[in-house]
């Protein structure tokens, strides 16, 4: 069905979300969809409206696994000038979608968030070109070096959805476009995944906590960022 909840995950940085799409263009939106976003959805494009959908469905869930109530559901979900979604007071989130599946996160934060989360979802399988040389930096490509084909395609796509987590959780801080070469992912001194920051314009401090949660072929990671003190 469309716009079926196909899992709900608590992970470190938030509720995380996952919603089926349609497979075509001809679906009716969801009872749950906003009049404000509807309204959107009418005039978006068609190959938008399923992924505009899907996200502010698993937005919602995850507002309401957190105890969002019927004020947070009367407000709409919009975007923001940068194409985040516009989140209710009291919540920040993030959403990512392929064309099958929309996946969003969201958890509870101040009136002014201290704490900025994204997500990333990407399908495991073997790419169709080497996008290595435009994600990773020289050392990331150089860590890699020694994986067969198919490890290094792994490592590579985790890499990609790690910074594109990143960059999500990121843009509220800096309000640009962030390139592949600014982050570099590495293993954390604990053996899990930690990322090093090399902002152009040097923005910052930021503390980056990520998370893997890959699973059913899928990978899926996200981030959460903060101002280091």
């Amino acid at each position: 069905m469309s716009f079926e909840v196909k899992f709900e995950h608590v992970l470190p940085a938030g509720t995380c979300v996952a919603v089926s799409l349609p497979a075509g263009e001809d679906f009716a939106p969801p009872s749950v969809l906003h009049p404000d976003e509807a309204a959107f959805v009418h005039s978006s494009p068609a190959a938008r409206r399923a992924t505009f959908i899907g996200g502010r469905v698993a937005l919602r869930a995850a507002m309401a696994a957190l105890g969002g109530g019927a004020a947070d559901a009367a407000t709409p979900i919009l975007s923001t000038p940068r194409g985040a979604p516009a989140m209710p007071t009291g919540f920040v989130g993030s959403i990512s979608h392929k064309r099958e599946l929309a996946v969003a996160i969201a958890a509870r934060a101040a009136p002014t968030p201290l704490a900025t989360i994204g997500i990333d979802v990407e399908i495991a399988r073997p790419p169709r070109t080497d996008i290595a040389p435009r994600v990773l930096t020289a050392a990331e490509r150089a860590a890699l070096a020694g994986l067969d084909d198919r490890a290094r395609d792994a490592a590579v796509l985790f890499r990609f959805a790690a910074k594109e987590a990143i960059y999500k959780a990121l843009d509220p801080w800096v309000q640009r476009l962030v390139s592949f070469q600014e982050v570099e992912i590495v293993t954390g001194a604990d053996g899990g995944w930690a990322a090093r920051l090399s902002l152009s314009r040097g923005e910052g401090p930021f503390n980056v906590a990520l998370h893997d949660a890959s699973r059913d072929g899928l990978v899926l990671v996200t981030a959460a960022i903060e101002r280091a003190r």
